[in-house]
């Protein structure tokens, strides 16, 4: 079992769709619970790992905490997992890395209670960057000042980009399938 988390807008919805190859799950509704989750079933070298989607995390009133309900309903999703929880994957879109980044990753660690459970970093939207994995390489330290360590982390695009005009395929689509192997060989 695979928690998969970050802000709204992280790309966690087409990280999921990726790793799944098809559209299954859409960008969360503001509107919606503060915290709800369904489960994927994703290949994973031939072995079935579930990966839970998650509504994006929101702040509570004063910023600095997570919302209550955001709190509660990610207590009942830690408690009820069948089987228990294996990894936690924190996605995080290379353009909106913020200070709440070290909030999201110690609320996830105190509601499980311990920093026994793996914690991978995934970060999205570097399509343009060249090479994908150049993004660690330059900001690297400001994780590390904020006191986060992972388990393992991969640079990422979760997009095909636009079409080909003269022939099949996308802009993207060589770095979207490294992207797909990248994020499964984290799980794994």
């Amino acid at each position: 079992n695979v928690v998969l988390f970050g802000e709204r807008g992280a790309g966690k919805s087409s990280l999921i769709n990726m790793l799944v190859g098809q559209d299954v799950s859409s960008p969360s509704n503001p509107s919606l619970a503060a915290f709800a989750s369904r489960g994927y079933a994703v290949d994973v070298g031939g072995r079935e790992v579930v990966v839970w989607d998650s509504v994006g995390l929101q702040k509570g009133e004063h910023h600095d905490s997570l919302s209550e309900g955001a709190t509660r309903n990610l207590q009942g999703l830690i408690q009820n997992i069948h089987g228990g929880l294996n990894l936690l994957l924190f996605c995080v879109n290379a353009t909106r890395v913020s200070e709440a980044l070290g909030l999201n990753y110690d609320v996830f660690y105190s509601i499980i209670g311990s920093k026994k459970v793996p914690i991978v970093l995934v970060v999205t939207g570097l399509e343009n960057k060249d090479p994908m994995e150049g993004w660690w390489k330059e900001h690297e330290a400001e994780f590390e000042r904020h006191g986060l360590t992972f388990d393992g982390h991969a640079c990422i695009t979760t997009t095909r980009g636009k079409p080909l005009r003269d022939g099949p395929g996308h802009w993207h689509d060589e770095q979207y399938e490294q992207s797909k192997l990248a994020v499964k060989e984290l799980i794994k």
